[in-house]
């Protein structure tokens, strides 16, 4: 009784140590009032940049899933003290994530009022490039699930 208890929270552990996938995090809740004084040129300009870091970011924080998950996958199978190595969440790179996906948001909705294409096209490039890379995600997931037969 007492080792399916320490097992369960042990198991209940390690999964709330893990870190997300960029996918799986929501963006902040970010105003657009900040942005909705700026030109176009300075909208595109903080697009660009938010993006370029956002991108960043996502192969960042799908790294350490991935590493999150592979470890897991040992220490459950082989040795389950290594469960101990896990670093534990997301941390500031999930919170930047988060506040930049917000960013680009509000920026969107600015950009939007004031009609500023170069900015729309940003954003927009952006959301198509995030879900080649979540397509990606998919399809590695999927290969995977099909060498090992499950």
């Amino acid at each position: 009784m007492y080792k399916r208890i320490l097992l369960t929270s042990l198991i209940a552990a390690a999964i709330s140590g893990c870190a997300s996938h960029s996918h799986e995090l929501k963006a902040a809740d970010v105003s657009s009032a900040g942005y909705e004084n700026m030109g176009c040129k300075d909208l595109h300009a903080e697009a660009a940049g938010n993006v370029a870091e956002v991108l960043e970011l996502i192969q960042i924080l799908d790294k350490k899933a991935d590493d999150d998950s592979a470890q897991m996958a040992l220490g459950m199978i082989l040795f389950w003290p290594v469960l101990f190595a896990l670093e534990g969440g997301d941390g500031e790179d999930a919170a930047k994530f988060q506040r930049l996906k917000g960013e680009l948001n509000a920026i969107e909705k600015a950009a939007i009022k004031t009609d500023c294409e170069p900015a729309l096209i940003a954003v927009k490039d952006f959301r198509k490039q995030e879900e080649a890379a979540r397509a990606a995600l998919r399809q590695k997931k999927q290969e995977q699930q099909n060498e090992w037969g499950t």
